[in-house]
């Protein structure tokens, strides 16, 4: 994921020079001055900061305001390095456009000496700027998050590090389009989001697709390119459990949807593929795993789950890895267990290494599509996993989630991808506070423990999160 472009106010006090409390030749600006410095090194490690340097008056303030505006920022870091007035943070924000803003409360040093001097005591004097300009930007309808720390605290760098990646990440989402083959999925309602406040909070636009476009693509491929994927498919050590033409046709669509995604610029497709049309039309469903398209970043959520999709395009570029579609097949109560898998389309890069992807028929249509289908078929790798469920709740997106362990072993089922995840809360309480929360049957599942990431990440984004511990 790129860094973040963000606009650094640092801010202190006309006043203290006016009235003779700061020499700006003296010690404290110095001071003030060379830990601002050092602040910026140490933030530039994870966002690119855009700095016009220490600002003690609204002169100043606007200049660098209008300064900041030419700039392609995600957002704004606001901390008052001494006490300042309102009128300086008003003076740089009024030149600026919206833009997301965080605000720091700024100390210099972790702990005080045993004695204060009053010069020491005016150089730590941020905190007590920042309580008060919350009050003026609340009330003059600035939305802001707020990170609260010294400036040697690690953790304070990891979280302004995690919001303003959020800040990038709705920058990104915005004019994110999503594709939709062919229309929402009236079995599972669930499913749903309203497109026109997803555009309008979120920046999302939905495109659909037509199924005809698709089919039209899949048999203009060239044969050439078929044995192509063929011969990359027999390379990647995949084992075969497919007839040929089964195995060409699956390729055709494989092809065809990275040739219409790549045409109208797509990284996101919520595909329906449980509809009657789909399979009159295709043949087949969609499901064999085109390498190009996940190293393209590209992600598919199956039944038309547009939340789904847009959780994997954010998980997938916060966390730089490829997440895996899933939902609650079976329990296993005494385990603590859930079997999570689902049919459709699945990136084969999350594969467990110690047992070969399959490509094999499509369990649930091979009996009655004209094809029998070619399905990418694997057990998840084992180790720590988080599990996120995303739907629209009639305002925005929720997101709960769960962290477990996707456990190492032969495959515990045949036809679908699939885990075993040992879960950390008790699996009684995870369907019951799920239940109670209102989810879809759809998990998303990414390697690794990113609860504490999550919720810093949905609270830039403006996505409500609930974790189950």
């Amino acid at each position: 994921m790129r860094k973040p472009r963000i606009g650094i106010l640092f801010v202190t006090s006309g006043w203290f020079r006016e009235v003779g409390l700061q020499d700006p030749s003296g010690d404290t600006s110095a001071r003030v001055e060379a830990l601002a410095r050092e602040t910026v090194e140490r933030l530039s490690e994870s966002l690119d900061p855009v700095y016009p340097g220490v600002l003690f008056s609204a002169e100043e303030a606007r200049k660098a305001g209008r300064a900041l505006r030419g700039e392609a920022l995600d957002g704004l870091l606001l901390a008052p390095l001494m006490w300042c007035e309102d009128q300086i943070v008003r003076a740089a924000l009024g030149e600026l456009p919206a833009l997301p803003l965080l605000l720091w409360t700024y100390s210099p040093e972790a702990a005080l000496p045993e004695f204060v001097p009053f010069q020491r005591m005016i150089q730590g004097s941020g905190a007590v700027c920042t309580l008060q300009l919350s009050g003026m930007l609340r009330r003059e309808g600035y939305r802001y998050r707020s990170v609260v720390g010294p400036r040697e605290d690690p953790e304070v760098y990891r979280e302004i590090a995690l919001l303003t990646r959020a800040m990038a990440l709705a920058a990104d989402l915005r004019g994110l389009r999503v594709g939709l083959l062919p229309f929402p999925c009236g079995q599972m309602s669930t499913t749903y989001v309203d497109e026109f406040a997803l555009r309008r909070r979120y920046g999302v636009e939905l495109r659909y697709l037509e199924l005809e476009r698709v089919r039209a693509a899949a048999q203009g491929i060239p044969e050439g390119e078929v044995a192509a994927f063929r011969r990359d498919i027999e390379a990647s050590g995949h084992e075969l459990r497919v007839e040929e033409a089964n195995l060409a046709e699956g390729i055709r669509y494989a092809l065809a949807l990275e040739t219409v995604l790549a045409q109208e610029g797509l990284q996101v497709l919520a595909m329906n593929d449980v509809i009657e049309e789909m399979h009159a039309s295709f043949g087949l469903r969609p499901c064999l795993a085109n390498p190009r398209m996940s190293d393209s970043g590209v992600v598919i959520s199956m039944e038309g789950d547009v939340a789904a999709g847009v959780c994997m395009y954010l998980l997938r570029r916060a966390l730089e890895q490829s997440p895996m579609y899933t939902e609650t097949f079976s329990v296993d109560y005494e385990a603590n267990a859930l079997l999570l898998g689902h049919a459709g389309y699945h990136d084969t890069a999350n594969a467990d290494p110690d047992h070969p992807v399959e490509i094999v028929p499509d369990v649930e249509y091979e009996n009655t599509d004209r094809f029998s289908g070619a399905v990418s078929f694997f057990k998840y790798r084992p180790g720590p996993v988080t599990v996120v469920n995303s739907v629209w709740d009639g305002e925005g997106l929720k997101w709960v989630a769960f962290q477990g362990a996707s456990l190492a072993g032969p495959p515990k089922m045949d036809g679908n991808s699939h885990l075993l995840c040992r879960l950390e809360p008790p699996v009684r309480e995870f369907f019951r506070r799920s239940v109670e929360s209102g989810v879809s049957q759809h998990w998303i599942v990414v390697s690794g423990r990113h609860l504490q990431v999550l919720a810093i990440l949905c609270e830039g984004l403006g996505i409500r999160f609930l974790a189950l511990e």
